[in-house]
């Protein structure tokens, strides 16, 4: 990923607060019905093996690893950092989820939104080629973008501005983000976002400008994108659309499940 944000380097601290663990706790029940609809039970005494490709700060894997063996993979050393201090239980690797390869194999891979990052079709089937060379026969992989093609809002704002008391340095954060599309000629969108950083001492303001570019694309891409990886593909319905700011709503429309064919 290039010129990657700040939310993923030196900001990291802050992804906690942006984005809760507890607001993840209906998407990873989604996606925990998923992985048991399409394996069924494990053999007694055991539990399926999930990667979660992008895992980010771990805050799907803290309620996933509930259920499952969870092992989390990124490509930011602060990310992990954020999932090993919420999950210090769980094994991470440090990876980018176009080209890693692990001497291993689970019953399911997850790529939740960090799949929003693969720009081009070459990345997107790239990682849905490393989430295949993980899976046994049989085993599933369940994508998340946060839009498709279809989906896509124009100047959506995702979050209309939340204040936050006294993080990590006693600062108040207050942040926004809006969603655009710059060419609609292209297969990308951007998300900016604003962080207001209040020193809790001198009371000054700091604003911060981060830009994420996010990859867009087609229903139909996705499912050929995940065929051209080797993976039986269906496109998954979620009712509502993605809403960041409801604690109990998923973050996607469309959910993309892949099967590895024994």
């Amino acid at each position: 990923m290039t010129n990657t944000p700040r939310l993923y380097t030196d900001l990291a601290r802050l992804w906690p607060h942006l984005s809760p663990p507890e607001h993840y706790a209906a998407e990873s029940e989604t996606l925990r019905e998923l992985i048991m609809q399409s394996l069924g039970e494990p053999p007694s005494g055991q539990r399926w093996s999930v990667l979660e490709l992008g895992a980010g700060g771990g805050h799907s894997i803290v309620h996933l690893k509930r259920y499952f063996d969870c092992t989390a993979a990124d490509l930011s050393p602060q990310m992990l950092e954020q999932c090993k201090k919420l999950n210090p239980e769980v094994p991470t690797v440090l990876g980018d989820m176009r080209s890693m390869r692990l001497d291993q194999q689970f019953d399911a891979v997850l790529i939740c939104d960090a799949i929003d990052y693969m720009l081009t079709e070459a990345d997107v089937v790239g990682a849905f080629q490393t989430a295949a060379a993980h899976l046994r026969p049989g085993g599933v992989v369940l994508a998340a973008p946060t839009y498709t093609a279809e989906t896509f809002v124009d100047g959506d704002v995702a979050d209309d501005g939340t204040t936050i008391p006294g993080i990590a340095g006693n600062d108040d954060l207050t942040y926004f983000t809006f969603v655009h599309d710059p060419d609609p000629a292209d297969t990308a969108f951007e998300m900016i976002l604003l962080y207001l950083l209040r020193d809790a001492g001198t009371r000054q303001v700091e604003v911060i400008e981060d830009r994420h570019t996010c990859g867009l694309f087609p229903i139909a891409q996705w499912e050929a994108m995940t065929r051209e990886a080797g993976l039986a593909a269906e496109a998954l319905a979620e009712p509502g659309g993605p809403d960041p700011s409801a604690d109990d709503a998923s973050a996607w429309s469309v959910l993309f499940r892949g099967t590895r064919r024994g």
